[in-house]
């Protein structure tokens, strides 16, 4: 019962501040209009894309580091499963999984709690 009082205070909290933000004008403009203005200078986007250039040697070498664990992880039980999927399959193949695929559908027991399928051919 706590947890629900605390959340529904944060949300009056939360209601409240955004009310406050778009609708009370501090000089000229609302807090929220403020806040666009900043964020539309043209220092703001030189700080944002001068942290963006620092930030990009550390990011990639963050996800290659991810990358080399995830495939080292899945090496050892399935090499291949680590490999993204490719288009490479022809046409004819296509329409026979298609094939079966309607097939087994039309196959199922009518009943619908019953998890037993018709056999693959």
């Amino acid at each position: 019962m706590f947890k629900l009082v605390k959340l529904l205070a944060g949300l009056v909290g939360l209601a409240a501040f955004v009310w406050f933000g778009a609708n009370v004008p501090l000089g000229s403009q609302t807090l929220f209009q403020h806040l666009q203005a900043i964020g539309r200078t043209r220092e703001t986007q030189d700080l944002l894309d001068g942290t963006r250039d620092k930030a990009k040697p550390l990011v990639d070498s963050v996800r290659r580091k991810l990358a080399h664990e995830a495939a080292a992880a899945s090496g050892g039980a399935d090499a291949g499963a680590a490999a993204a999927p490719t288009d490479d399959i022809p046409e004819s193949d296509r329409q026979r999984l298609k094939k079966l695929l309607a097939g087994e559908a039309g196959e199922r027991s009518s009943d619908p709690h019953s998890t037993r399928r018709a056999p693959l051919r």
